[in-house]
Protein backbone atom coordinates (compact mmCIF):
# COMPACT_ATOMS: atom_id res chain seq x y z
CA UNK A 1 0.00 0.00 0.00
CA UNK A 2 2.75 2.33 0.80
CA UNK A 3 4.29 1.90 -2.69
CA UNK A 4 1.37 2.80 -4.48
CA UNK A 5 1.30 6.20 -5.64
CA UNK A 6 -1.74 8.45 -5.21
CA UNK A 7 -4.55 8.19 -7.77
CA UNK A 8 -8.17 8.86 -7.28
CA UNK A 9 -9.07 5.39 -8.10
CA UNK A 10 -7.14 3.75 -5.72
CA UNK A 11 -8.49 6.39 -2.74
CA UNK A 12 -11.89 5.45 -3.70
CA UNK A 13 -11.42 1.79 -3.54
CA UNK A 14 -9.62 2.14 0.00
CA UNK A 15 -12.95 4.53 1.07
CA UNK A 16 -14.91 2.10 -0.49
CA UNK A 17 -13.87 -1.26 2.08
CA UNK A 18 -15.38 -0.91 5.35
CA UNK A 19 -12.75 -0.31 7.94
CA UNK A 20 -12.90 -2.81 10.70
CA UNK A 21 -11.78 -0.70 13.60
CA UNK A 22 -13.09 3.05 14.10
CA UNK A 23 -10.43 5.05 11.87
CA UNK A 24 -9.18 3.63 8.38
CA UNK A 25 -5.61 4.06 8.32
CA UNK A 26 -5.54 2.99 5.04
CA UNK A 27 -7.68 5.89 4.06
CA UNK A 28 -5.66 8.15 6.14
CA UNK A 29 -2.56 7.20 4.12
CA UNK A 30 -3.90 7.02 1.02
CA UNK A 31 -6.20 9.79 0.86
CA UNK A 32 -5.64 12.08 3.33
CA UNK A 33 -1.81 12.35 2.82
CA UNK A 34 -1.88 11.25 -0.85
CA UNK A 35 -0.25 8.40 -0.31
CA UNK A 36 2.83 10.23 1.25
CA UNK A 37 5.43 7.96 2.54
CA UNK A 38 7.48 10.78 4.10
CA UNK A 39 4.33 11.80 5.60
CA UNK A 40 2.35 9.43 6.45
CA UNK A 41 5.22 7.15 8.34
CA UNK A 42 5.99 9.89 11.25
CA UNK A 43 2.31 10.93 11.32
CA UNK A 44 0.91 6.95 11.74
CA UNK A 45 4.18 6.55 14.16
CA UNK A 46 2.87 9.44 15.77
CA UNK A 47 -0.76 8.10 16.08
CA UNK A 48 0.36 5.14 17.22
CA UNK A 49 2.25 6.44 20.61
CA UNK A 50 -0.80 7.86 21.17
CA UNK A 51 -2.52 5.09 21.23
CA UNK A 52 -0.30 3.35 23.60
CA UNK A 53 -0.26 6.79 25.87
CA UNK A 54 -4.50 6.81 25.87
CA UNK A 55 -4.22 2.97 27.08
CA UNK A 56 -1.50 3.50 29.20
CA UNK A 57 -3.99 6.50 30.94
CA UNK A 58 -7.38 4.37 30.80
CA UNK A 59 -5.11 1.45 32.43
CA UNK A 60 -3.64 3.54 35.39
CA UNK A 61 -7.17 5.17 35.84
CA UNK A 62 -9.21 2.69 35.89
CA UNK A 63 -7.74 -0.95 35.21
CA UNK A 64 -5.26 -0.97 38.03
CA UNK A 65 -7.03 0.45 40.96
CA UNK A 66 -9.72 -1.77 40.29
CA UNK A 67 -7.42 -4.75 40.81
CA UNK A 68 -6.01 -3.42 43.30
CA UNK A 69 -9.33 -2.81 45.19
CA UNK A 70 -10.35 -6.57 44.09
CA UNK A 71 -7.06 -7.76 45.21
CA UNK A 72 -7.35 -6.37 48.92
CA UNK A 73 -10.80 -7.20 48.97
CA UNK A 74 -9.89 -10.92 48.25
CA UNK A 75 -6.67 -10.83 50.29
CA UNK A 76 -4.69 -12.04 47.20
CA UNK A 77 -1.13 -11.77 47.05
CA UNK A 78 0.63 -9.67 44.72
CA UNK A 79 1.47 -12.75 42.49
CA UNK A 80 -1.81 -14.27 43.43
CA UNK A 81 -3.48 -11.15 42.12
CA UNK A 82 -1.50 -11.44 38.91
CA UNK A 83 -1.58 -15.00 37.86
CA UNK A 84 -5.71 -14.09 37.67
CA UNK A 85 -7.26 -10.82 38.07
CA UNK A 86 -4.06 -9.07 35.59
CA UNK A 87 -3.56 -12.09 33.90
CA UNK A 88 -7.18 -12.33 32.84
CA UNK A 89 -7.46 -8.22 32.22
CA UNK A 90 -4.17 -8.47 30.37
CA UNK A 91 -4.68 -11.99 28.11
CA UNK A 92 -8.38 -11.41 27.26
CA UNK A 93 -7.39 -9.20 24.09
CA UNK A 94 -4.88 -11.73 22.88
CA UNK A 95 -7.67 -14.58 23.34
CA UNK A 96 -10.62 -12.89 21.87
CA UNK A 97 -7.64 -11.89 18.74
CA UNK A 98 -6.69 -15.10 18.37
CA UNK A 99 -10.12 -16.69 18.66
CA UNK A 100 -11.10 -14.56 15.63
CA UNK A 101 -8.22 -14.92 13.46
CA UNK A 102 -8.88 -19.03 14.20
CA UNK A 103 -12.61 -18.90 12.94
CA UNK A 104 -12.76 -15.86 10.73
CA UNK A 105 -13.56 -16.21 7.10
CA UNK A 106 -10.77 -18.96 5.86
CA UNK A 107 -9.24 -19.37 9.34
CA UNK A 108 -5.55 -18.43 9.86
CA UNK A 109 -4.36 -20.83 12.37
CA UNK A 110 -1.39 -19.47 12.30
CA UNK A 111 -1.56 -16.13 12.43
CA UNK A 112 -3.77 -16.78 15.46
CA UNK A 113 -1.29 -18.86 16.98
CA UNK A 114 1.31 -15.93 15.89
CA UNK A 115 0.12 -13.50 17.80
CA UNK A 116 0.15 -14.98 21.09
CA UNK A 117 3.64 -15.63 20.60
CA UNK A 118 4.44 -12.12 19.31
CA UNK A 119 2.46 -10.67 22.18
CA UNK A 120 4.31 -12.54 24.89
CA UNK A 121 7.75 -11.92 22.89
CA UNK A 122 6.59 -8.06 23.17
CA UNK A 123 5.46 -8.03 27.03
CA UNK A 124 8.61 -10.36 27.92
CA UNK A 125 10.82 -7.66 25.80
CA UNK A 126 9.48 -4.49 25.29
CA UNK A 127 7.16 -4.00 28.37
CA UNK A 128 9.35 -5.25 30.65
CA UNK A 129 12.92 -3.47 29.27
CA UNK A 130 10.09 -0.14 29.52
CA UNK A 131 9.01 -0.57 32.72
CA UNK A 132 12.15 -1.47 34.40
CA UNK A 133 13.55 2.06 33.22
CA UNK A 134 10.93 4.15 33.94
CA UNK A 135 10.38 2.48 37.72
CA UNK A 136 13.96 1.06 38.59
CA UNK A 137 14.81 0.40 41.09
CA UNK A 138 12.80 -2.34 42.40
CA UNK A 139 13.47 -6.09 44.28
CA UNK A 140 12.07 -9.08 42.82
CA UNK A 141 11.86 -11.69 44.85
CA UNK A 142 13.83 -14.30 43.36
CA UNK A 143 11.91 -17.66 44.12
CA UNK A 144 8.65 -16.33 42.58
CA UNK A 145 10.44 -14.74 39.53
CA UNK A 146 11.97 -17.72 38.63
CA UNK A 147 9.02 -20.34 38.78
CA UNK A 148 7.12 -17.36 36.66
CA UNK A 149 9.94 -17.68 33.99
CA UNK A 150 10.37 -21.14 33.88
CA UNK A 151 6.88 -21.79 33.75
CA UNK A 152 6.13 -19.20 30.85
CA UNK A 153 9.32 -20.68 29.10
CA UNK A 154 7.85 -24.44 29.50
CA UNK A 155 4.15 -22.61 28.10
CA UNK A 156 5.65 -20.77 25.31
CA UNK A 157 7.95 -23.97 23.86
CA UNK A 158 4.54 -26.06 23.93
CA UNK A 159 3.06 -23.63 22.15
CA UNK A 160 5.90 -23.25 19.29
CA UNK A 161 5.96 -26.82 18.41
CA UNK A 162 2.10 -26.16 18.18
CA UNK A 163 2.62 -23.60 15.42
CA UNK A 164 5.28 -25.11 14.19
CA UNK A 165 3.38 -28.62 13.35
CA UNK A 166 0.38 -25.85 12.22
CA UNK A 167 -2.06 -28.66 14.16
CA UNK A 168 -3.51 -29.00 17.80
CA UNK A 169 -5.21 -31.75 19.07
CA UNK A 170 -7.71 -31.84 21.79
CA UNK A 171 -5.57 -33.28 24.23
CA UNK A 172 -2.97 -30.63 23.43
CA UNK A 173 -5.70 -28.05 24.34
CA UNK A 174 -6.67 -29.63 27.43
CA UNK A 175 -3.15 -30.14 28.33
CA UNK A 176 -2.27 -26.49 28.51
CA UNK A 177 -5.70 -25.48 30.27
CA UNK A 178 -4.03 -28.17 32.50
CA UNK A 179 -0.93 -26.48 32.75
CA UNK A 180 -2.60 -23.04 33.58
CA UNK A 181 -4.41 -24.38 36.39
CA UNK A 182 -1.57 -25.99 38.35
CA UNK A 183 0.74 -22.83 38.12
CA UNK A 184 -2.03 -21.40 39.41
CA UNK A 185 -2.40 -23.81 42.03
CA UNK A 186 1.46 -23.62 42.57
CA UNK A 187 1.49 -19.77 43.04
CA UNK A 188 -1.34 -20.51 45.50
CA UNK A 189 -0.01 -23.14 47.59
CA UNK A 190 3.87 -21.39 47.47
CA UNK A 191 2.25 -18.27 48.86
CA UNK A 192 -0.22 -19.62 51.28
CA UNK A 193 2.18 -21.52 52.56
CA UNK A 194 5.06 -18.72 53.03
CA UNK A 195 2.04 -16.65 54.36
CA UNK A 196 1.46 -19.78 56.83
CA UNK A 197 5.19 -19.73 58.37
CA UNK A 198 5.51 -16.28 59.08
CA UNK A 199 2.72 -16.25 61.06
CA UNK A 200 3.89 -19.25 62.63
CA UNK A 201 7.34 -18.03 63.03
CA UNK A 202 5.99 -14.64 64.71
CA UNK A 203 3.70 -16.60 67.34
CA UNK A 204 6.59 -17.98 69.82
CA UNK A 205 8.41 -14.84 68.91
CA UNK A 206 5.38 -12.83 70.59
CA UNK A 207 4.54 -15.20 73.19
CA UNK A 208 7.93 -15.05 74.57
CA UNK A 209 7.98 -10.80 74.59
CA UNK A 210 4.83 -11.44 76.47
CA UNK A 211 6.05 -13.56 78.76
CA UNK A 212 8.94 -11.67 79.40
CA UNK A 213 6.81 -8.31 80.07
CA UNK A 214 4.92 -10.45 82.87
CA UNK A 215 7.99 -11.54 84.47
CA UNK A 216 9.47 -8.45 84.79
CA UNK A 217 6.15 -6.70 86.08
CA UNK A 218 5.18 -9.29 88.88
CA UNK A 219 8.04 -8.19 91.08
CA UNK A 220 6.75 -4.21 90.72
CA UNK A 221 3.52 -5.78 91.12
CA UNK A 222 4.39 -7.44 94.58
CA UNK A 223 7.01 -4.57 95.73
CA UNK A 224 3.99 -2.11 95.34
CA UNK A 225 1.46 -3.99 97.20
CA UNK A 226 3.99 -4.48 100.33
CA UNK A 227 4.52 -0.53 100.21
CA UNK A 228 0.36 0.09 100.22
CA UNK A 229 0.25 -2.30 103.72
CA UNK A 230 3.16 -0.28 105.10
CA UNK A 231 1.59 3.10 104.39
CA UNK A 232 -1.72 1.74 105.64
Amino acid sequence: MASLPYTAAACASVRADPAPGLLNYAAVHSCLLRADRRLSLPILALLLLLHFRFLAVAAGAHFSPAVSRLASRLRLSPSMAAVTLLALGNGAPDAFASAAALRGEGGLPRAGLAAILSAGAFVSAFVVGAVSLIAAPFAVPPASFTRDVFLYLVAASALFYIYLSAEIFLWQAVGLVLFYVFFVGLVFYMDLGAAGKAVSSAEPETTANGMGRAAMDLPVSVEHQKQRKVTH
